[in-house]
């Protein structure tokens, strides 16, 4: 008799490969899977003023792993953060011209794992899957 996976179990091995392949293709681009998610979430935002305390928010991350990512990106030239005019420790981060430069190339290689990961399904599965997922996310993310 066949043992029933675990949901957790099959999430985080998706999350898991799905990293390491957003993280190939992403390679070629000059960054990495989670650089890309902050990136990804300031053009989402488009001209807003954005802080690092609204990152850390948004992707879940912890204050440490939000600035070593800033400044890794900052050092590649992708942002830049300024501190606040009211409280210098709040510090506003903004998009450089190097990284619109490279959206559409990052957003082609992300295409391609999500396109992989749907192989096979109909436009009506995919919907679901997405629905599933967010129901799955929010469940998850509440206290």
């Amino acid at each position: 008799m066949e043992e029933k996976k675990s949901i957790g179990m099959l999430v985080k091995q998706i999350g898991h490969i799905y990293e390491k392949e957003l993280n190939l293709l992403l390679k070629r681009v000059g960054i990495t899977s989670s650089q890309y998610a902050v990136l990804h979430y300031l053009f989402q935002c488009g001209k807003e003023n954005i802080t690092q305390r609204d990152i850390e928010k948004q992707l879940s991350l912890r204050n440490p792993t939000v600035t070593g990512l800033l400044k890794r990106l900052d050092e590649k030239g992708f942002v830049f953060a300024v501190p606040g005019t009211e409280d210098r420790r709040c510090k506003h981060v903004f998009l450089t011209e190097k990284a619109y430069d490279i959206q559409r190339r990052m957003e082609a290689e992300r295409r391609k794992i999500d396109k992989k990961l749907t192989l096979g399904m109909n436009k009506k599965e995919k919907e679901q899957l997405e629905k599933l997922l967010d129901k799955v996310l929010y469940n998850i993310d509440e206290p």
